[in-house]
């Protein structure tokens, strides 16, 4: 008991389990402080493992960079993000040297394991983007989301060559930088409305070519990037593509139904500031607004 409550000494195995209940709890908000207790087994429990002597297995590190993550994002969701950025950027280092091994196999970036690799960096370093944001560093939020579209730039070139995991990754850190951009223009500070305008852009063709039936999420990812590039494009006087992108979105809401509100109110926002422009009023039948 007392090594399984240390995490000294845990079996693979063990270790395993203790990983899946720590994650299991996680989903679920009553019980996220064990969680947290248990994430801290975990992670010692890893780090030990990587830390004896002789080679290290290198899903020991990767589960180890898994446990940090997943913490730094349990920490932000229980109101610490502070204290979540310790293990969050070290999750990042953990996950930028099994990317760099990954690529040292001479493998094509395609292929499954190197576009695990690489999905699993680019994700983490946005969710530690948006830990930054929750704990007050939007100037943080912004690099780190830079941070993320380099690693994948570095490594693949043109994200949609990319394999599938890494451009569902690069997708969310496209949509992350414009909705920061976005964001910091509209509070006033400083921000790149076109350069916001073109990373929504580009979430939208990645997204776009990632859609599948057999994943619903992915329309309503689309559609939440809709709302957010027809919100852009109406900053920076572009009233037609607006109006286009628009009506594409709100397609997709329609398909979407309750499931859509989200990106609703989001395309909502921009069909008001568009009708604003042209100096008139949102008129629900012409842009697809329905209650729900």
């Amino acid at each position: 008991m007392g090594t399984a409550e240390g995490g000294a000494g845990m079996g693979p195995d063990e270790r395993k389990r203790l990983f899946e209940q720590a994650r299991e709890y996680s989903t679920r908000q009553h019980r996220w402080t064990e969680a947290d207790r248990l994430w801290v087994r975990v992670i010692d429990a890893y780090r030990e493992a990587t830390r004896r002597p002789g080679p290290v297995d290198s899903e020991d590190r990767r589960q180890l960079a898994r446990a940090l993550w997943r913490r730094a994002m349990l920490l932000s969701a229980l109101g610490r993000p502070g204290p979540g950025m310790v293990p969050g950027r070290e999750a990042v280092a953990i996950f930028e040297q099994l990317n760099d091994a990954a690529r040292g196999t001479g493998q094509d970036h395609a292929t499954p394991r190197r576009d695990e690799a690489l999905a699993e960096l680019v994700t983490a370093v946005v969710d530690v983007a948006e830990v930054a944001f929750a704990a007050g560093q939007p100037a943080a939020r912004v690099q780190l989301l830079e941070r993320a579209i380099a690693a994948g730039l570095l490594t693949v070139g043109s994200p949609t060559t990319a394999g599938p995991r890494t451009r569902e990754a690069l997708g969310t850190a496209y949509h992350n930088q414009a909705t920061a951009l976005l964001h910091r223009a509209l509070s006033g500070s400083t921000g790149d409305l076109m350069e916001a305008a073109l990373a929504a852009s580009r979430a939208c063709e990645l997204r776009q070519g990632l859609l599948d039936p057999a994943r619903p999420l992915g329309f309503w990812e689309l559609a939440n990037t809709y709302g957010v590039y027809a919100q852009c494009l109406v900053l920076v006087n572009e009233f037609d593509r607006a109006g286009t992108v628009l009506k594409l979105g709100n397609r997709l809401v329609d398909t979407l139904g309750p499931a859509g509100a989200e990106p609703a109110l989001k395309l909502r926002v921009a069909a008001e500031m568009l009708a604003q422009q042209r100096g008139g009023v949102p008129r629900p039948r012409r842009w697809g607004w329905r209650r729900r």
